[in-house]
């Protein structure tokens, strides 16, 4: 499993034209499980994404190698609207907590 991760902080009001400018214009990753978006409930231009993909690191290569110009677009029109990114990457599940 796979999980991209990034939080950041919009510029003030953006948070509409972020979400329009985060959807890929192709086809969504290969594996994807699901994808959140989570805002500060006391600073709502405080904004974390993280999508789950059902994916190795080899098949994550792959698919970066196959989309790197799509995604290199989207992530400049995201980039509009980010005042600054606090982190952000591509993380290995190693460990998964039940309740």
């Amino acid at each position: 499993m796979i999980v991209m991760f990034t939080a950041r902080r919009l510029k003030p009001g953006a948070w509409e034209q972020f979400r329009a400018a985060w959807d890929p214009t192709e086809s969504m990753p290969p594996g994807l499980q699901r994808a959140y978006h989570a805002r500060n409930i006391r600073d709502e231009d405080e904004v974390i994404s993280f999508g789950l993909f059902d994916m190795d690191r080899d098949a994550y290569h792959r698919w970066r190698e196959e989309a790197d110009t799509s995604e290199l677009a989207r992530v400049d029109r995201i980039s509009a609207f980010v005042e600054n990114e606090h982190v952000s990457g591509v993380y290995e599940v190693v460990d998964t907590v039940e309740p």
